[in-house]
């Protein structure tokens, strides 16, 4: 008899059952980092427009960009921050200026004390992430699932 090489269709089954269990543990760990990598993406994004504001408040000498959105609100808008020319890619203002939706986020100016940020697809759709001003503590503003993902403490955030 000659030697045959090859695989017989039980051990080939076999690895494909262990590949489709390693893809079922997998994947839901995948989808939760890249979660987290569009969270940690909103979180730079929110600090730095709140830094922009602050600096641009400041400009025109008042004490918060709040304070500036209140007396002022035509300056108060994206296109007045120092970090904006134009709206980045794959983004665009709207609300006069006052919003930037992105393919992502929506970011939002403070009205008040935060800075907020929507996310508009994933997972996450519909969970808000605020930048408490006053403490520079970040929140978030989703449902206890949605702030476990994003690693962030839930509190309800008014808006």
């Amino acid at each position: 008899m000659k030697n045959q090489y090859g695989f017989t269709l039980v051990e080939l089954l076999a690895v494909v059952l262990i590949v489709a269990i390693l893809t079922a543990v997998g994947m839901p760990q995948y989808r939760r980092v890249v979660e987290k990598a569009h969270v940690s993406e909103a979180e730079a994004m929110l600090r730095s427009i709140y830094d922009s504001g602050e600096r641009l408040a400041g400009e025109f000498g008042y004490r918060s960009f709040a304070k500036l959105a209140a007396a002022q609100p035509g300056k108060a808008v994206f296109t007045r921050l120092d970090m904006f020319d134009k709206a980045p890619a794959g983004c665009k203002f709207v609300n006069d200026g006052k919003q930037m939706d992105c393919s992502r986020f929506s970011y939002t100016l403070p009205a008040e004390q935060w800075v907020k940020a929507k996310v508009l697809q994933g997972k996450l759709e519909g969970a808000v992430i605020g930048l408490n001003t006053n403490s520079m503590t970040l929140y978030c503003g989703g449902t206890d699932d949605q702030c476990d993902i994003m690693g962030l403490d839930k509190v309800n955030l008014s808006f």
